[in-house]
């Protein structure tokens, strides 16, 4: 699976996210997150900051982690309801590197009370396809030569080449198969030390599999060749990795997409942070501020989810002359409007399909229960509907229905939106399309429908070197 930046924040394309605590992309003053204005100080540009970093870990966090982002003194975060169904497909992302978000901080030059601390978020590339064959580098079961076409795991081994083909760590191996035998050849044909005999994987090129002693040398991280014969280029032994692993305490260089930038200003922005002591450690708060992100559901399943008035907090950590971020937290409200635009999905165990909405699975099917949001009571105007936990508008929580249940039973589909204010709209015609209720504007053309589910990201960061494309 592979996640891409949405190149806009205007776009509802797949993945990774965008923000700013620019004015100009926030909620009017009247809204449960008034916008916030950027800090004095040095401004963001890409590859003049400091203290690079990229996210390690993210996961969808309990209720507890939640921000109390309406002010009733409790925390939010309806989410969590698919935390289970949805953190292990999270973190298969982050270790194939499909999910890769650096990060880098500004006006911030040490790890100290600040009170205007900006940064910015990219979408980042670790595994490379260099020669095209389908296969990456530096994950687990990868690529372990990207510069011929011909050699990448599942084809045969070519007797006699002297190069790994198959990518299991061997040349020229006997009994290719479940029971392997080194090759019985023992000449160093490329001086390095070391034979196919002797577990040179590829004995044509001296930069591979030679010995230091009774030692393999070590892998060239970014080189696309398997230098230590672990069977995948760019990734040492071992799980994680012993060398070549993004999340660890050693920097290792993350290529930047040039998608992460429009106009030539990083897309995704939070420009009026602070770091203040807080119970005795330094930490890291920001926005409120837009941010999106493509959360993978199952192996082949993602959700774009943009998150408004979102806020982030993050302890900040100094090891090793590096400064990270640790026991981070990312919350804010999935909006209804953005909920159905989430279409052409399948997930059974939350009632969604092709046809219908991320908005239809919640308000009208299994979701909603599973969230545990609260329903109409009988005698009310719209008894069984569902209304989202938090009112963004501050106009009274809206109300979602699905008002043709009795008649279509397996058709749950939201076909009324109820705003705060009383006012009701209905799902229309447009010739043979259908025009979402969700889709109202407001006399000044803002989404009427912004009221929405709470979420709570939890993550960590990791030193990273950050390159251009």
């Amino acid at each position: 699976m592979r996640i891409r930046i949405l190149a806009s924040c205007a776009l509802a394309l797949p993945l990774y996210a965008c923000g700013s605590d620019d004015v100009a992309q926030q909620p009017d003053a009247g809204s449960l997150f008034p916008p916030k204005p950027e800090c004095q100080g040095q401004s963001i540009a890409q590859f003049t900051g400091m203290h690079t970093q990229v996210f390690s870990k993210l996961s969808i966090g309990s209720q507890a982690d939640g921000f109390d982002l309406d002010g009733d003194g409790r925390p939010d975060n309806k989410l969590q309801g698919v935390g289970a169904l949805a953190n292990p497909a999270i973190s298969d992302s982050l270790n194939d590197y499909s999910l890769l978000i650096p990060m880098e901080m500004f006006d911030f030059p040490s790890a100290v009370v600040d009170t205007c601390v900006k940064f910015a978020l990219y979408l980042g590339h670790y595994s490379t396809d260099g020669d095209g064959d389908g296969d990456d580098t530096a994950v687990a079961d990868g690529d372990c030569n990207d510069h011929a076409m011909g050699i990448h795991p599942g084809v045969v081994e070519i007797p006699g080449n002297l190069m790994d083909d198959d990518c299991d760590g061997l040349a020229d191996e006997q009994n290719d198969g479940a029971s392997q035998t080194p090759s019985a050849n023992a000449v160093d044909a490329d001086g390095d030390g070391a034979s196919p005999a002797t577990g040179d994987c590829d004995d044509t090129n001296a930069m591979v599999g030679g010995l230091m002693g009774t030692t393999r040398q070590p892998e060239i991280c970014g080189d696309g060749l398997d230098n230590d014969c672990s069977g995948v280029a760019d990734r040492g032994a071992g799980d994680p990795p012993g060398s070549c692993y993004p999340f660890d305490s050693s920097p290792d260089s993350i290529a930047i997409d040039p998608l992460s930038f429009e106009g030539g200003k990083p897309v995704i922005q939070f420009t009026s942070g602070e770091v203040a002591m807080t119970n005795g450690k330094l930490q890291l708060n920001a926005g409120p501020s837009l941010f999106a992100v493509s959360v993978p559901i199952t192996s082949d399943i993602v959700l774009t989810l943009k998150i408004t008035g979102t806020q982030i907090k993050a302890d900040v950590v100094e090891e090793g002359g590096h400064v990270t971020l640790k026991n981070g937290h990312l919350g804010g409200v999935i909006d209804a409007v953005t909920a159905d635009t989430i279409r052409g999905l399948t997930v059974e165990q939350i009632g969604l399909t092709p046809e219908d909405s991320l908005l239809d699975a919640i308000f009208g099917n299994v979701l909603g229960t599973l969230l545990a949001l609260p329903s109409q009571p009988n005698g009310s105007a719209h008894p069984g509907c569902k209304t989202p936990d938090i009112d963004v508008d501050r106009d009274g929580l809206e109300i979602f229905c699905d008002t043709d249940s009795d008649n279509n039973p397996d058709t749950k589909v939201v076909d009324l939106c109820v705003d705060g204010d009383g006012t009701e709209v209905r799902d229309t015609m447009n010739g043979t399309e259908v025009v979402h209720c969700t889709q109202a504007k407001l006399p000044d053309g803002t989404p009427r429908f912004v009221d929405g589910i709470s979420v709570e990201l939890n993550f960590e960061t990791a030193p990273a070197t950050l390159v251009a494309p």
